[in-house]
């Protein structure tokens, strides 16, 4: 079936590869259409702004040439009387109504004539003078003898307009060329935007008229799109600061967009998927008459297969009883149970046999109070848990509750194991009573001197190590008692070993008497050394202990000729730490040691106290 499957993969992938690269070529014909309809739009919005600014130029370049016949006919003529200089200015006025006014600017640069002068009184008392904004052009005009077009500027009128300058000149009396001041042309920015944008659709365009790349006229709709939006340069004769912007409307892109991208899109996505589908059901059809085909096949076979399952599942009911039946007969407690449940799915004759239980009996108690079976059951059953997670021992020493009430001590060995998910406990008790009481007689005897019965140099080591750890984390106390019998050697040879023997036993009996707490500890150190653990003792406590073993020593008037003082005497070494890290139970012995042979030093028969130099 898996191989089945596999073969199946070329073929869905080059499927999935073929409606891929479907998809794709829809989405590229989607974009082509929608780059063209976009395309289509620009050039639309381009084609109306470049129209509109050769229109503006036009109209502007028919006013020049009329303000430079008049210039000309001004230029060859002489000065031309005022009435046919005004019938001339009438009529470039009513043929182009953006003219503010048509007026004559004198040699001397005061205002001569103006006409129409119904609403230019203001410019009557014009004089250009070199603070005028368009001072410097008209000078340039004045020079180069050509019209030159003005930037904007505030009309004395009001309202924003621009100045065609046009030099005049007449003959003097020598027949030279003199000049006789500017024909100047006046218009008004709005009336001539306005005037400009009559014609077109206000609803498809916002228009806006720019200076230097600042807008001086604007026409404006409120849906009008930026991202359509088009620029086109004006040439005035010598200015070229000015350019024509225009924005489409949001109405005017909608009606120029038609919904055939999408609709196209839409149809070659739906007719790719058909498409891919119809080869995947046929795939599918070609797959399950080959299946059909193989699963008769395996039909076959499956029959053949679970005769012989159930065979060797007979043969394998016959060995399961048979181990079942070996186990009956092991004097050892056997197990398996659920931890969770505390269901029993098997044990053994000795499990519950040998505490007095029925096999009915038994199980009930372990589902219901495994605590009466086996007290501490769920501490018991975490610790097994934690053993297996650290990889430790699984063997645990337990007390096992017999049905008459009495304890039975219980070696059992544990073993978590997953099978197909749930967890079972296998477990193997074994009675140990006999063996625990031969290791106790045991440890006794690896930690007891066998001479004065107290602990041994080994056990000595051990404590004072554990004892070190324990009071390092409570931060308490810890004094080491270092004793030494004084001028032993000679008692031995004097008195013989056997009363040096007796002696030895009767000051470890001194030892033991003087330590009045459990937890303290007197140790045969070696030969006539031995040693005392104080734990959570001060100095104070140590020395109390001290003169307890001095008197009681003295008490018992051990005869000794070779002592100054007629009786067995010792010498006590005594130190006091509080156990850290950066220190080692070693040390507190040195210290200890140190102050025993101070003691030695100074007479013997005395305590003395180690202190830091």
């Amino acid at each position: 079936m898996q191989q089945r499957s596999q073969s199946l993969w070329p073929a869905r992938m080059a499927l999935m590869a073929f409606l891929l690269v479907l998809c794709v070529a829809s989405l590229l014909l989607w974009q082509q259409l929608l780059a063209t309809q976009q395309e289509r739009i620009g050039e639309r919005v381009s084609y109306q702004a470049s129209s509109l600014a050769r229109q503006l130029e036009a109209s502007l370049n028919d006013q020049v040439d009329g303000l430079r016949r008049i210039a000309q006919l001004w230029n060859q003529r002489g000065r031309i009387p005022k009435d046919e200089w005004t019938l001339d200015s009438q009529f470039s006025l009513s043929h182009f109504k953006s003219y503010q006014a048509i007026q004559w600017l004198g040699a001397d640069l005061h205002m001569r004539w103006i006409e129409p002068l119904h609403g230019n009184e203001a410019a009557q008392r014009v004089h250009l003078t070199p603070a005028h904004p368009n001072f410097n052009l008209a000078m340039q005009a004045k020079a180069s003898g050509e019209a030159r077009f003005s930037d904007s500027f505030a009309l004395i009128q009001g309202g924003r307009g621009f100045i065609l300058y046009t030099p005049l000149y007449i003959r003097d009396a020598l027949d030279e060329q003199v000049f006789d001041g500017f024909l100047q042309g006046v218009f008004r920015v709005e009336p001539l935007m306005d005037e400009l944008l009559a014609n077109l659709d206000s609803r498809e365009f916002s228009a806006y008229l720019l200076e230097a790349g600042q807008p001086i006229y604007s026409r404006e709709q409120a849906d009008a799109l930026d991202t359509w939006q088009q620029q086109v340069p004006l040439h005035l004769l010598n200015n070229q600061n000015f350019a024509l912007r225009l924005k489409p409307s949001e109405r005017l892109v909608q009606a120029l967009t038609t919904p055939l991208p999408e609709f196209v899109l839409g149809a070659s996505l739906t007719i790719s998927l058909l498409l891919v589908a119809a080869l995947a059901l046929a795939l599918e059809n070609a797959r399950r008459a080959g299946a059909l085909q193989t699963s008769n096949l395996q039909l076959n076979e499956e029959v053949e297969q679970r005769e012989q399952v159930e065979q060797v599942l007979r043969d394998s009911r016959e060995r399961l009883q048979l181990v079942l039946d070996l186990t009956d007969s092991s004097q050892d407690g056997l197990f398996i149970i659920d931890p969770h449940t505390r269901d029993i799915l098997h044990m053994n004759q000795a499990t519950y046999g040998s505490l007095g239980y029925s096999a009915e009996t038994f199980q009930e108690l372990l589902k219901h109070d495994p605590e009466q079976l086996l007290p501490g059951f769920n501490g018991w059953l975490e610790g097994v848990r934690q053993a297996h997670q650290d990889d430790l021992s699984m063997i645990f020493q337990r007390q096992m509750r017999r049905r008459d009430g009495s304890k039975q001590a219980a070696e059992i060995s544990a073993q978590l194991v997953v099978r197909n998910g749930h967890e079972y406990l296998i477990g193997v008790t074994r009675d140990n009573i006999e063996r625990l009481r031969l290791e106790a007689q045991l440890q006794a005897l690896s930690q007891q001197d066998g001479l004065t019965g107290l602990y041994n140099r080994r056990y000595f080591d051990n404590q004072l190590d554990s004892e070190w750890r324990r009071l390092r984390r409570q931060g308490a106390p810890l004094t080491l008692l270092m004793l030494d019998i004084d001028h032993f050697k000679a008692y031995n040879d004097q008195f013989g070993h056997l009363a040096g023997d007796d002696a030895l036993r009767r000051l470890a009996q001194v030892l033991q008497g003087c330590l009045q707490r459990e937890g303290d500890v007197a140790c045969r150190y070696g030969g006539e050394e031995f040693a005392i653990i104080l734990a959570n003792t001060d100095l104070d406590g140590g020395g109390h202990v001290a003169e307890q073993v001095h008197q009681q020593l003295a008490d018992l008037q051990i005869a000794h000729s070779a002592s100054p003082l007629g009786r067995l005497t010792l010498s006590i070494g005594l130190a006091c730490a509080t156990p850290n890290l950066q220190e080692q139970p070693h040390s507190l012995i040195a210290h200890s040691d140190k102050a025993l042979y101070q003691a030695k030093r100074e007479g013997r028969n005395r305590t003395c106290v180690w202190r830091p130099a």
